[in-house]
């Protein structure tokens, strides 16, 4: 079914309408959650709560896009989630907002040859500024892992990649207090460097 029939069905509460457009766009959700998850860690940001606010900015985007405005369905998801999630995270972050600026992955391929930067970004964006962001914020990944100890880095690249406290505590063969001490280790470390 098309966007256009879809949208009228979920705006009169038709729920199967709902989850089919949930579906098909759930992974602008996922790009954007894992983009932001490294910042919502330092920050202390528990990951559910951004997916929740993601789930807000979905549902925001359906009941408001308007067709006759030109834009894609998808590009204006993007957007609105986008600008939900670095709400959140700057409420959080206070001074360290800062560091939004340093985080841009946004190079996955997911409709036909286009980025998500490119659905997003304006044409003024310069290209040396990001790439500077870029080296910024993998200059602040290596400091980060540089002060950590063998076992604190082995539980950082973990919840990098999205393992939760339970799953770290089997592969590390920790318990789960050991698991929450390393974590809260891993933010205090992570904050001092943020602040210098």
């Amino acid at each position: 079914m098309e966007d256009e029939k879809l949208l009228k069905l979920a705006l009169n509460d038709n729920e199967e309408a709902k989850n089919a457009l949930y579906e098909k766009y759930k992974y602008i959700i996922d790009i954007l959650i894992k983009k932001y998850r490294v910042i919502a860690f330092s920050l202390g940001i528990d990951i559910h709560e951004l997916e929740q606010e993601a789930m807000y900015a979905f549902s925001d985007a359906i009941h408001s896009f308007d067709d006759k405005k030109k834009v894609k369905l998808s590009t204006f998801i993007t957007v609105c989630i986008d600008r939900r999630i670095k709400k959140v995270l700057k409420k959080y972050s206070g001074e360290k907002a800062k560091l939004l600026n340093s985080f841009y992955s946004l190079d996955y391929d997911y409709e036909e040859g286009m980025t998500l930067k490119d659905m997003i970004s304006d044409e003024k964006t310069d290209p040396l500024y990001n790439l500077t962001l870029k080296e910024d914020y993998e200059e602040l990944i290596k400091k980060i892992e540089e002060s950590l100890s063998n076992a604190e880095l082995e539980i950082f690249k973990l919840l990098e990649n999205g393992q939760d406290r339970s799953t770290i505590a089997k592969i590390t063969n920790k318990n789960d207090k050991q698991v929450d001490n390393a974590i809260q280790r891993l933010k205090n470390k992570i904050r001092d460097i943020i602040k210098d």
